[in-house]
């Protein structure tokens, strides 16, 4: 990547980040990133294709952390790999707050940079320890995966928008382990042997 060209996506995502797609003035990005204004248009077309390719970066940064994290729990009994995919999400995505604001962002304001993925694209890690512990009836056989999925990534990425002002133990690793256990043993609590 060139330098120009990584110094822009940087300080995009800092700015769209902060202010959103609208929001964002191309002169306070370029400012951040130290270069000249035509190299938006030379690099990307338009401040949009910048967001564009900010959106895709940070998803792709996201994506590539998660991978062994779920490569990982893929080799463990369905709870216990549930557990360690949700946990691996949680603390990738705190340790990334742009990501998270520019997801708020584009579900407020959205330009469609950021599509969400369809049924089949959906870790496929996750669909085989879901559906394994379906079988072994470790995870309820009546909820469909994809339900059972969106459920879980609503509660993980809403976590990091409300429960800070909630919660005293915000951001800690004990409030990520009773979301996690919320969404694994639901509003009856831990079933013995698990």
């Amino acid at each position: 990547m060139s330098g120009s060209r990584g110094a822009l996506l940087d300080a995009a995502a800092e700015e769209f980040a902060r202010t959103g797609l609208h929001g964002t003035r191309v002169q306070a990005v370029v400012r951040r990133a130290g270069v000249n204004e035509r190299m938006i248009y030379h690099h990307f077309g338009s401040k949009e294709g910048l967001y564009a390719a900010v959106i895709d970066e940070q998803r792709a940064g996201l994506a590539a952390a998660w991978a062994p994290v779920l490569d990982r729990a893929a080799t463990l009994d369905p709870y216990a790999g549930m557990r360690a995919a949700f946990t691996g999400f949680y603390d990738i995505l705190r340790a990334r707050p742009r990501l998270l604001a520019l997801m708020l962002h584009e579900s407020l304001n959205g330009s469609g940079a950021l599509s969400l993925p369809t049924a089949d694209q959906l870790p496929r890690a996750i669909r085989d320890l879901y559906e394994r512990g379906q079988a072994e009836d470790v995870f309820r056989a009546d909820c469909p995966f994809e339900v059972a999925y969106a459920t879980a990534m609503g509660a993980l990425v809403a976590l990091q928008v409300f429960a800070p002002p909630f919660a005293v133990e915000a951001g800690t690793p004990e409030l990520r382990d009773r979301v996690v256990g919320q969404l694994l043993d639901g509003m009856t609590g831990p079933v013995p042997g698990r």
